[in-house]
């Protein structure tokens, strides 16, 4: 390959960075811990426990399968950011596809475990499927988001106006041939009100 030091030697996360690739997983852990806790405690108040003991069978439960879910998140969580990794730094891209492909591949293997390759494929459309879901509401609450800042930005200059204020005018860095040596270092935009 001519690398001059091994890809394991340097593993970075293609969002996270090396020590952001251990707080990911850590984070994902304790939401695991977290969600797990709740669920096992509410199940335990409800489920086989006799009357006079459904407080302390729910956090008997709530202190057993805990921890076991939350190692099972946070081991996902890993292979899951490792295969993103590889693939990002195979295409040689950081976009979507590579969370994508990884969770598609990571909801594959998991689809192994039930058996045939009908479960895999399954499993495989449905990672996918989810990741590709949550990137499409992430990237409607950003359009969402910047579509109300233009907006309260216009209510605000149109209250400006109507309050008499003189109102900023945005002035671009002109782009006309101006020889190197008298050309400013950086090209700024500057705002004037009239």
């Amino acid at each position: 390959m001519g690398r001059d030091r091994p890809v394991y030697d340097s593993y970075m996360h293609p969002v996270h960075g090396v020590v952001g690739f251990v707080g990911f997983v850590g984070e994902l852990f304790l939401w695991g811990a977290a969600g797990a806790a709740a669920f096992h405690f509410a199940r335990g108040l409800i489920r086989g426990a006799p009357s006079g003991g459904r407080l302390a069978g729910a956090v008997r439960a709530a202190s057993v399968n805990a921890p076991r879910v939350a190692g099972t998140f946070g081991a996902y969580c890993a292979a899951f950011s490792a295969i993103e990794a590889a693939v990002s730094y195979a295409r040689d891209s950081k976009d979507m596809w590579c969370s994508v492909s990884a969770s598609a591949a990571i909801w594959g293997l998991h689809g192994m475990r039930r058996g045939g390759a009908p479960a895999v494929v399954g499993s495989a459309l449905l990672g996918a499927a989810g990741i590709l879901a949550v990137h499409g509401v992430a990237h409607w609450g950003m359009e969402w988001e910047c579509r109300r800042a233009v907006a309260d930005a216009l209510l605000r200059l149109k209250q400006m106006m109507d309050r008499g204020e003189p109102t900023p005018v945005a002035l671009a860095a002109s782009r006309v041939a101006v020889p190197d040596a008298e050309r400013p270092p950086v090209e700024m935009l500057f705002v004037k009100h009239e």
